[in-house]
């Protein structure tokens, strides 16, 4: 009786052993091929235009899947990703029947010992098509020690659950299995989702093993991945906003040289004081290009770093009352009531002062050009909570509610007949905002149409302020 009973105990575990076996390699392998299938899409996506799109998912799926992620050509070279010490993926190439079926344009697994490599696989190779050209293979791969632990440990809850009975032992086992392989089937079908362009996908946590562990990879993998997407997308919408602008602002002072140019070549000019007027307006052109150009490279390298260099501390009393004094022959010249307002008391703060004078100047310039004749433009030095603010109010026309959040984008301006007129760029608030964000502060703009308006600047104190 007892020979019987342990013979039907080690038929139903060697059953169980089996179907778990062949599921979890099953699922493992799909799971491994959806991957490597939505790496053939990316390759054909972003080889040409942005290559590090795809290292970067080569590395996501190194971290989230523990295995090696290589994109190879038919001749076993490597064009991205990681490949072992050993080549096991290129010496697979050299299996019978292996480089035929890619050729073929079939999917392979391979599970088990290759000819030189010490360590047993477990390996996907899907074929890497180019339109209808199969040009090399994408291989995910991992050593099948990993495989053989998840496998072993649900085998040992079900080895558990069959030492109380044959048929509790069963029962419980065919529920652990299906509970275990749940979340796999759910993430083979989330990765197909995702291989679909349904980025951000998430699958349910109900465990806190193995499986569960990889579920919340998988998780974070998903989010990473439509962060990244969404982010290259920002990018190249930002990309494509910016050339669209600087074309626009290039080409009419272009335009204008070019104009005065073909003139007086073209003997069209009829007196010396036409062709000074001519060669005037050409070189006004030019500087605007120049300043232009000047502004971008500055915006430009300002982005690219995340401090400034040169920092010190900055007393704000004196360095308002200096970049005043500048520019009230400008205001003068205008008509323009300059008034400055500090306290008595001496405001200290830890930051670049060439830049600082920038954002003050750029300031003043703006609301000065901005004031009409006989205006007033007043400028406010003062503290508030852990913060030094420097306000700049002007009485020019003000600004419509609509467009106060725009101010700050590049190139936009709120009076568009200005744009051709003036000297601007475009860019001075731009640089303004990116200034004040690197000294760990923050802007504000606040109008009323027709009642002028208000820029405020606010920068963290120090603690000798």
């Amino acid at each position: 009786m007892v020979l019987i009973v342990l013979a039907v105990y080690l038929f139903s575990v060697g059953i169980q052993a089996q179907q778990i076996t062949s599921l979890v390699y099953n699922q493992q392998a799909r799971f491994f091929i959806n991957e490597a299938e939505e790496i053939v899409i990316m390759f054909n996506k972003y080889e040409i235009t942005q290559k590090s799109v795809i290292n970067d998912r080569l590395d996501i799926l190194t971290k989230v899947l523990s295995a090696k992620t290589t994109i190879m050509d038919i001749d076993g070279n490597t064009l991205y990703g990681q490949t072992s010490q050993d080549q096991s993926p290129r010496k697979l190439l050299l299996e019978p029947g292996f480089k035929e079926q890619i050729l073929a344009g079939k999917n392979v697994v391979f599970a088990g010992k290759i000819d030189g490599v010490h360590e047993e696989q477990f390996l996907v190779a899907v074929p890497l098509k180019k339109e209808t050209r199969i040009i090399g293979l994408v291989v995910i791969f991992s050593p099948i020690d990993a495989v053989k632990q998840h496998v072993n440990s649900i085998l040992g809850i079900a080895l558990i659950g069959a030492l109380i009975g044959i048929v509790l032992a069963t029962i419980l086992s065919i529920f652990v299995s299906r509970k275990m392989i749940r979340p796999l089937a759910k993430m083979e079908e989330t990765a197909r989702q995702i291989t679909e362009g349904e980025f951000g996908r998430q699958i349910p946590v109900t465990s806190e093993d193995e499986v569960g562990r990889l579920a919340r990879s998988f998780n974070r993998m998903s989010t990473e991945l439509e962060e990244k997407i969404e982010a290259i997308e920002r990018l190249d919408h930002l990309r494509q906003e910016l050339l669209s602008d600087v074309s626009h602002e290039l080409r009419t002072p272009l335009t204008v040289i070019q104009g005065f140019s073909e003139a007086v070549l073209d003997g069209l000019v009829k007196s010396k004081e036409q062709e000074k007027l001519y060669l005037s307006n050409i070189i006004d052109e030019s500087e605007r290009l120049r300043r232009l150009v000047d502004d971008l490279l500055d915006l430009k390298g300002m982005e690219a770093a995340k401090t400034f260099d040169e920092m010190e501390y900055v007393v704000m009393n004196k360095l308002a009352q200096i970049t005043v004094e500048r520019l009230r022959n400008m205001a003068n010249s205008k008509e323009i009531k300059l008034t400055l307002s500090v306290p008595e008391q001496t405001i200290t703060i830890w930051g670049n002062i060439d830049r600082l004078k920038q954002v003050l100047t750029n300031l003043l310039d703006n609301a000065i050009k901005h004031s009409e004749v006989g205006g007033a433009v007043r400028v406010e030095l003062g503290m508030e909570y852990n913060y030094t603010f420097i306000s700049v109010e002007n009485s020019g026309p003000g600004i419509p509610r609509e467009e106060i959040e725009n101010i700050w984008e590049r190139f936009y301006k709120v009076d568009k007949s200005r744009s051709r007129r003036g000297t601007g760029t475009g860019l001075g608030l731009s640089i303004v905002k990116k200034i004040i964000e690197m000294h760990g502060g923050k802007v504000s703009a606040e109008s009323e149409p027709g009642h002028g308006a208000v820029f405020t600047v606010y920068l963290p104190l120090t603690e000798e302020a």
